[in-house]
């Protein structure tokens, strides 16, 4: 999953970060992980953040690691794909977005763009089952930070869609310029 993800996005399947930017991360978004438990020298790194990182996790389930988030976003299974549309097109309609970075290194914005934009607050709402004011502070979280970096494990990478899922967590991190900065990055 991540490395068909990662070739796509990059061209080669190598994932742009280090466990130093678990140390340097203001906002911290955990896709389908529970890394206290699964990785838990990780998770060492995470606590022993100086910058008090917001904590996103994720996760239908209720884990050690959501236990400890800011934000625990119990989303339904298979309701994550959504979820990050769904964010992507606020970041997008609220211009929360790093213009700049996108012109300079992707391709494709705008049809990404017009293909999230189906992804109501309603239709996420449904997909998900969050609320709207929930899905929202997680975009506002994203923006608000100075450096975000998203990470995900077994719960994408053995998901039925979970190159698409990876693809918009890259995304997220590409569409804010969180990535090739220390504390940033889209990781496997």
């Amino acid at each position: 999953t991540s490395v068909i993800a990662y070739k796509q996005a990059f061209g080669f399947d190598a994932p742009p970060y280090t466990y130093a930017d678990f140390d340097e991360s203001d906002a911290i978004v955990l896709v389908g992980s529970n890394l206290c438990i699964a990785h838990p020298i990780m998770w060492e790194r995470v606590m022993r953040n100086p910058h008090s990182p917001q904590i996103i996790v994720v996760d239908p389930r209720m884990t050690e690691t959501a236990m400890n988030a800011t934000q625990h976003l119990t989303v339904t299974p298979k309701g994550d794909q959504a979820l990050l549309y769904g964010v992507a097109r606020i970041l997008i309609a609220n211009g929360w977005i790093d213009a700049e970075y996108i012109n300079a290194h992707t391709s494709g914005f705008d049809e990404f763009a017009d293909y999230v934009a189906e992804y109501t607050d309603e239709c996420v709402e449904q997909e998900t089952g969050l609320p709207a004011d929930q899905i929202h502070r997680f975009a506002r979280t994203i923006h608000e930070g100075n450096r975000v970096s998203f990470w995900w494990t077994m719960g994408v990478n053995q998901s039925h869609q979970g190159v698409r899922t990876a693809q918009a967590i890259i995304n997220l991190a590409l569409m804010t310029g969180n990535i090739g900065r220390p504390g940033t990055g889209a990781n496997s």
